[in-house]
């Protein structure tokens, strides 16, 4: 699996405006200072992100908009499927890492954003879970173990994103280092989706030869050849 460019530009408002409240604080920041960090008047802003608090977490709808488009549009087994959206998510993260960064720390020095973090965290595994009871059979056999998995996806995919961003960034981050991060993480969440795969899909599938996933993280809009090269570099 090849992790594609996002489907969409950083978003320049959102990452500008975390920028001002990371640096400045959140409280000690008004709207109308936010909006001018946007490139926006102060109406524009409230009726785009309606507040604040929206604005730290803009992108984050954004990227649950695709995890459920890619879940949707997917072909994937299942698990597989899930563990895909996960990395979609990782990717976007990688791939913007100065807001990410902002943001967390912005997390860390306001407990309310914390508290709407968990929220958000939560409806991705909400996603998961619609994805899983969907496409699951429907013996009976899953239950409250698709519930589990879900839940176990995104507990593994915070756990190393979190750990990312804690990590004082270096100059391999944006290269070898964060592809190495992408990979550990799917070689997790693969070895995850084999320990539920029994208990999700029968003892059949226990035969089944484990996908092979091959990670790539390149900075920017990469063109095909970039992409191409990169894949043939991460393979095993």
């Amino acid at each position: 699996m090849t992790l594609p460019p996002s489907e969409q530009p950083v978003d320049k408002p959102v990452a500008a405006a975390i920028r001002l409240l990371a640096g400045q604080g959140f409280d000690a920041t008004s709207v109308e200072e936010l909006a001018e960090a946007s490139g926006m008047s102060r109406s524009t802003f409230f009726r785009r992100f309606g507040s604040k608090e929206d604005v730290v977490f803009a992108d984050h709808e954004r990227i649950l908009r695709q995890v459920n488009d890619r879940l949707a549009e997917s072909r994937l087994e299942p698990l597989a499927a899930v563990v895909d959206a996960a990395l979609l998510v990782f990717d976007h993260h990688l791939r913007n890492p100065e807001t990410s960064r902002a943001r967390y720390e912005l997390l860390q020095a306001v407990p309310a954003l914390r508290d709407r973090e968990l929220v958000t965290s939560h409806r991705y595994e909400r996603a998961f879970l619609q994805s899983l009871n969907d496409q699951l059979p429907r013996d009976g056999r899953s239950g409250y173990k698709a519930v589990a998995f879900a839940a176990a996806v995104v507990a593994v995919h915070n756990a190393f994103l979190r750990e990312w961003l804690r990590a004082a960034p270096g100059p391999g981050d944006a290269g070898a280092g964060d592809r190495t991060r992408a990979s550990a993480l799917a070689a997790e969440l693969l070895a995850l989706s084999e320990t539920f795969r029994p208990a999700l899909l029968g003892s059949a599938a226990i035969a089944q030869p484990a996908p092979t996933v091959v990670v790539t993280v390149l900075p920017g809009q990469a063109g095909r050849e970039a992409i191409a090269q990169a894949v043939l570099d991460a393979l095993p």
